[in-house]
């Protein structure tokens, strides 16, 4: 026990100071690729909801606009265009730019065709270097495209190059089990970001961090910068000793940058570092630091799992004769710390950045960390040690994967509400709870049971605008090719200024059940709504369609829904019948090409909408 103890002292050290040397770095050659799409028009059924036109007297009129989200300008990403997963740096998941609407809308269904055994289709997220340029990736079975895109009326491939994929085989998609490795796996690219000067940074499937320019409307392919932190990556194999070449899966998950310009990352068996903006190497290198993200409050770790009161290390030797000290104890500690394959420190989401610090939850704690330029570590912020001892940023764990959850832990990314508070969701047995911390100090604001005991879980980012958090339920999400029928829900929290605590709104949402387990829910400020893609109400021929719903805001209540769908044989979809059948099956396929498995949702210019789906993405505008 105490010499495993003594291993982790020295591990920081090692971690921050000696990997920032030995990386490669060079300009990639990326071939272009051979991407062949349609873009379809769909079927469109649209609705005013009665509780809406009960509220206004009969008339299809909009709420009213909400006041305009004042964003932090991150001085290294775009200001008020999309530009990361959640929005921007803090994850709000708000836009001030105006959602579809029922009037005049038209939906485009961008189809990825299959080429030979390459499989590929989804889109799962979108930034956009201009009001009619974006930016996004379509992960294939063996690669994924990078694509530009020119968007109007119609959809124009302006330029393609291919990037590493996670070479998926065949009947992994076809297979249950296959899928949920898969879909468990949020590495290759989906946290991406766009920069303010227009670089797309890109966490590759082979630990390789692309940066690849945009100008002129084409990607400059020939000086593609690739940074490999193999080695960086690999450092994880210290705590994870026990994994077998096969299941290691140490990959890139997330990037973004901070406010001076380190572009950090994140692995998904808890490694955790930085490219250093300013530092290179003798190669020429940018530099990279990088540590374990177990390593960082470790002591009260121990302290709340044990309910122990352990104030150092030093401490613990003290005890080491003590009889509980057995090989049995050091067992169960090195399965409580993640230590093992079943039960490492993982980190699955992505992570949001504040004006002070980089904040990132793992499947066991929150975390605000910092770069300190002086002794060239990272480390805890100073301000966040003494919450450490509360207790309460090691959140409640029952240390199970529940259905529609990825790992065993927070499915939240970090959620910044300005420059106050941050929000994640645990993963508390039966009912999880939102955690609101001050981002000052770390401590507990408030925290509430979600949804009802038939089930909660949140796997998606909570929303925050003004003085509101909203989260949406994805308990029972388990396999996305299939319908997965869940209790749902949504829930609003509202800062209370005088009592200084979050409370719940009752009865928001006002009206209606909402099944929007696949995609966070997003606010768009200039016509008052909260937009959500969920499963509509009643049911084709047994098929519940996926739609587009706006809930007002203010009250909650339902204003209309925006379903796409295709007549059955309109979609043309040249997939193998294999893969259609072992998929999403061939009953209804049609319909079910509209599921967005995981993809998250983002609204560009022009009352537009665009969410990943099944075979690419659709586009949903009222201009």
């Amino acid at each position: 026990m105490i010499r495993y103890l003594q291993f982790t002292l020295i591990i920081p050290f090692v971690l921050n100071a000696a990997i920032g040397f030995g990386q490669h770095c060079h300009n990639e050659v990326m071939e272009p690729a051979d991407f062949r799409f349609i873009t379809q028009a769909a079927q469109l059924e649209t609705g005013w909801y009665d509780e809406w036109l009960e509220h206004t007297g009969g008339k299809k009129v909009l709420p009213d606009p909400l006041p305009k989200k004042e964003k932090w300008n991150h001085p290294y990403m775009k200001y008020d265009l999309p530009s990361a997963m959640h929005e921007d740096s803090h994850s709000s998941d708000v836009t001030n730019l105006p959602g579809p609407l029922p009037e005049n809308v038209t939906v485009q269904y961008f189809h990825v065709l299959q080429k030979k055994g390459g499989f590929s289709g989804m889109c799962p997220a979108f930034d956009f270097v201009d009001d009619s340029t974006l930016v996004t990736l379509s992960f294939g079975r063996e690669n994924t495209t990078l694509l530009l895109l020119h968007v109007t009326d119609t959809i124009i491939v302006l330029d393609q190059i291919e990037v590493p994929g996670r070479g998926t085989k065949v009947m992994e998609l076809i297979g249950k089990k296959g899928r949920e490795k898969i879909f468990h796996n949020t590495a290759g690219g989906a946290y991406s970001y766009l920069s303010d000067k227009d670089h797309y940074y890109i966490p590759g499937a082979n630990n390789n961090i692309l940066r690849i320019q945009i100008k002129d409307r084409k990607f400059e392919d020939e000086i593609i910068e690739s940074t490999n932190i193999k080695q960086q990556i690999e450092a994880g194999d210290i705590v994870d000793e026990h994994l077998s070449e096969k299941d290691k899966m140490n990959l890139l998950t997330a990037l973004m940058p901070d406010i001076h310009g380190n572009i950090w990352f994140t692995s998904r068996h808890g490694i955790v570092g930085l490219i250093h903006r300013n530092e290179l190497t003798e190669e020429g290198c940018m530099r990279v630091y990088a540590s374990y993200i177990g390593f960082f409050g470790t002591i009260d770790k121990i302290n709340k799992h044990f309910d122990t009161h352990f104030k150092s290390f030093e401490d613990i030797d003290l005890y080491r004769e003590i009889e509980k000290y057995t090989p049995e104890f050091k067992e169960k500690f090195r399965e409580a710390f993640m230590t093992t394959e079943d039960t490492r420190e993982e980190i699955q989401n992505s992570f949001s950045v504040g004006k002070d610090g980089v904040y990132i939850v793992s499947n066991y704690a929150l975390y605000k960390l910092r770069f300190n330029e002086e002794n060239k570590q990272i480390e805890l912020d100073p301000k966040w040690v003494e919450a450490y001892k509360e207790g309460d940023l090691v959140y409640n764990n029952d240390k199970k994967v529940k259905p529609g959850q990825l790992n065993a832990g927070s499915g939240t990314t970090p959620t910044l509400m300005d420059d106050r508070f941050v929000a994640i969701c645990d993963n508390d047995s039966l009912q999880v709870n939102l955690c609101i911390y001050s981002q000052e100090t770390g401590l507990l604001v408030s925290k509430h049971k979600l949804f009802t005991n038939a089930g909660a879980a949140v796997e998606n980012s909570v929303v925050a605008y003004d003085n509101s958090f909203i989260l949406a339920n994805t308990y029972g999400y388990e396999d996305p090719f299939e319908d997965n029928i869940t209790p749902g829900g949504i829930m609003r929290f509202d800062y209370n200024e005088t009592k200084g605590i979050f409370e719940v709104v009752e009865n928001w949402p006002a009206s209606g059940v909402y099944d929007c387990k696949t995609a966070t829910p997003k606010l768009s400020t200039p016509v008052g709504m909260m937009y959500v893609y969920n499963r509509s109400d009643d049911d084709y021929d047994g098929h519940y369609d996926w739609q587009i719903t706006g809930i007002d805001f203010n009250t909650g209540l339902r204003v209309f829904y925006i379903k796409p769908y295709f007549e059955k044989g309109h979609f043309g979809d040249n997939i193998n019948f294999l893969l259609k059948w072992g998929s999403l099956g061939s009953k209804h396929y049609d319909r079910k090409v509209f599921n967005n498995i995981w993809g998250t949702f983002t609204f560009g210019p022009g009352n537009s909408f665009y969410i990943g789906a099944y075979r690419g993405f659709i586009r949903v505008s009222s201009e």
